[in-house]
């Protein structure tokens, strides 16, 4: 990968990130849940890669978060 394309697909990556936390975040308060550590790095990562493979904002979110369930039941 070029260097340009390296760094704008770095930078998507940390939006992704970003915007992953903070729905994380958001989605555990709202259930009242504590997350076990690594929960939400584990789970947006996922996302992150699944995104960065092709796949739409929907389905890794799905398939991330079945993923996710599995590895930390909560």
């Amino acid at each position: 990968m070029a260097p340009a394309a390296s760094a704008r697909a770095d930078g998507l990556g940390d939006i992704v990130k970003a915007v992953c936390l903070s729905a994380f975040e958001n989605e555990m308060s709202q259930a009242g849940k504590i997350p076990p550590a690594g929960m939400a790095s584990y789970a947006c990562n996922c996302v992150e890669q699944r995104i960065r493979t092709g796949s739409g904002l929907e389905s890794a979110r799905a398939r991330c978060r079945e993923a996710t369930v599995q590895r930390f039941p909560i």
